[in-house]
């Protein structure tokens, strides 16, 4: 509930303010003193006397410099910085500033505040000011081309440097047709177009012939595939998903010439085996030249098909490297079994089953062998976790997510992780697991390399709403616990790129629809910022699925990629769960349902301190639901 405490204490002072109310007389919360700040801009003598001690005093000099920054000088404010080492919120303004001395032309004191980042658009004041103040170099000469050919717009406030380099003639022809190559292979057209305007009227039949690859396929690869072959690949993969027996009988009827026909071929089998089409089964037993998303396909492809020696060739053209990678090894041990050689299986399934992962714990299915998830790294010494806990800035990220500050404590988290060695990070981990911040609690412990720590990793939280939500529904704790964390990590304020929210990260519109089902109060996306109310309603969606689909794997990959997608992939006839999840063609959801599936397994143990094995949580077999 910390972002609930935070959101009642900024109404609190707001409608103080409205109201005429001295707001000092309620500073006795941080949360409070810091809306004071930040809605006035100033630090007053009642909010410095409470506040003037504590280490987070630098959060409020930071609020309050923020809304002045433009009559800061840059000497100043490095001052500043140096004088707060362990604040990340005014390290922060190191940032902001550098983006109005970037905008005002202030060159030199942008120069002196900047530090390595990579922000194009700082990068892109970066160089402009080293051009004007005659500072630059060749490698700021590389950089700058390197900006300007990149295949998407730029910033606006990189035009003034693109307008130097094209004056000092760094903008050549050949610069600006590797600029139009990388816009197309980004579908920019309208860019494309403008850049070729002032080159001749080659740089337009190439953009043409693009356009033609991708909105007449066919016709591009029987009249202009040969002429332009860097686009063969693409218009036979858009012909195999229009089209692919059109595709087939033009590559049978050598109606594509041969100069380009093996690219074309290539872009077939590619998409067609993501298609799971019967008919790329040709195709991948070419020799055609080696592509990474190819490569992959084709082992799924006969995976889904359980062509057993197919994935065994398929799985030895991949490169040494991934051959060793644990997902590959199952399955070679997996087609060895289905092939006739049990010892070289049991022997690949022995080393898959070391690791504690959606592979491991299937190939210990195999074997019928326990699963060990007691942790085999180390923790640090306790008087090295006592070391951390008594650093400064370590200190400010626990008392701002304590605040219920929790953007502003995992920015500082953030910070003061990227200032800790190995050893130092693995203590702050277990810190963070005595606070209940579970979010940083788990990342924390996985970059620190206590992979096996469950407790750090996979803790208990949301414990009481998880637990009535999986009676209420009747589905598993333990299920509902991993799919909340892969969803969110746990942390209830935030928002996906797509606007999905919260814990269980609820799209707005079928948390509306939902919290009216239920007769849930809508409040807008303070509904689904409440950790309760958003476990209610994820809850019901994820029960919803199982009900539709009959499989946790079903309903896990329905929750991510839609319904309407799952009902696409379900089979017709009885398949094994690893064959099914190992075709899923989408690369997220299929890793998504190996994630919370696994973490089932975990908070199986994690709940009840008894082991439940994969092959119990979710059904060995997948089978539609009549």
């Amino acid at each position: 509930m910390q972002g609930i405490n935070y959101t009642r204490n900024a109404v609190l002072v707001a409608l103080c303010l409205a109201l005429g109310i001295n707001t000092s007389a309620i500073a006795g919360s941080f949360s409070r003193a810091w809306v004071t700040v930040e809605r006035s801009g100033k630090i007053s003598k009642a909010v410095k006397r409470a506040w003037q001690d504590s280490p987070l005093f630098p959060e409020l000099i930071a609020k309050s410099t923020e809304k002045r920054l433009g009559s800061i000088s840059a000497h100043d404010l490095e001052k500043l910085i140096a004088k707060n080492p362990d604040s990340a919120a005014i390290s922060n303004l190191r940032w902001r500033k550098l983006f109005r001395l970037g905008r005002a032309n202030w060159h030199q004191d942008f120069l002196f505040l900047y530090r390595q980042t990579d922000d194009v658009e700082l990068n892109c004041y970066k160089l402009e000011a080293r051009y004007r103040l005659k500072q630059d170099t060749e490698s700021d000469e590389r950089e700058a081309l390197r900006l300007w050919t990149h295949g998407k717009s730029q910033p606006k406030a990189c035009d003034t440097l693109f307008s130097i380099i094209r004056k000092k003639g760094l903008i050549t022809k050949e610069a600006r047709l590797r600029r139009i190559d990388n816009a197309l292979e980004n579908g920019q057209l309208r860019l494309a177009r403008w850049l070729a305007k002032p080159l001749d009227h080659s740089a337009k039949k190439h953009i043409n012939a693009w356009v033609q690859a991708r909105r007449h396929p066919a016709k591009f690869l029987t009249r202009k595939g040969s002429d332009f072959p860097q686009w063969v690949d693409m218009a036979a993969s858009r012909l195999a998903r229009r089209n692919p027996d059109q595709l087939l009988s033009l590559i049978k009827d050598r109606k594509i010439q041969d100069s380009v026909r093996e690219r074309a071929i290539l872009g077939a089998a590619r998409t067609l085996a993501i298609n799971l089409d019967p008919a790329a089964s040709p195709l991948l037993k070419m020799e055609l030249p080696s592509h990474p998303i190819l490569n992959h396909w084709r082992v799924r492809y006969f995976i889904h098909f359980q062509k057993w020696p197919e994935v065994l060739n398929a799985v030895s053209r991949l490169s040494s490297e991934e051959q060793k990678e644990i997902e590959w090894n199952y399955w070679t041990s997996r087609s060895l079994a289905m092939t006739g050689s049990p010892d070289l299986a049991l022997e690949g399934f022995r080393k898959v089953a070391q690791s504690n992962s959606w592979y491991g714990f299937l190939a210990a299915d195999y074997l019928n062998i326990p699963y060990d998830l007691s942790a085999k790294s180390r923790r640090p010494a306790n008087s090295l976790v006592s070391d951390v806990n008594r650093r400064t800035d370590v200190t400010v990220a626990r008392l701002l997510f304590e605040e219920g500050l929790t953007v502003m404590a995992r920015r500082q988290w953030d910070f003061v992780i990227g200032r800790l060695n190995e050893e130092e990070q693995k203590a702050a981990a277990i810190l963070a697991n005595r606070w209940d911040w579970h979010s940083r609690s788990a990342v924390t412990a996985h970059q620190s390399g206590l992979t096996d720590d469950y407790e750090l990793r996979y803790p208990l939280a949301f414990e009481k709403p998880l637990r009535n939500a999986a009676r209420r529904h009747d589905i598993s704790l333990s299920w509902l616990s991993g799919l909340m964390r892969s969803e969110s990590l746990f942390m209830h304020d935030i928002r996906s790129p797509a606007g999905a929210l919260g814990l269980m990260q609820v799209m707005p519109r079928t948390g509306r629809q939902t919290a009216k089902h239920l007769n849930l109060k809508w409040r807008g996306n303070r509904t689904l910022i409440n950790p309760s109310t958003n476990i209610r309603i994820g809850s019901y969606y994820l029960a919803k699925q199982l009900n539709q689909f009959g499989h946790p794997a079903l309903a896990t990959a329905a929750y991510n990629a839609g319904p309407h997608r799952v009902k696409k992939w379900i089979p017709d006839s009885t398949m094994p769960l690893d064959v099914w999840v190992a075709s899923i063609p989408f690369t997220e959801t299929r890793n998504y349902v190996q994630r919370v599936l696994t973490a089932q397994v975990i908070y199986e143990w994690r709940y009840n301190s008894a082991i439940r094995r994969l092959d119990s949580v979710a059904a060995p077999q997948i089978t539609k639901k009549h």
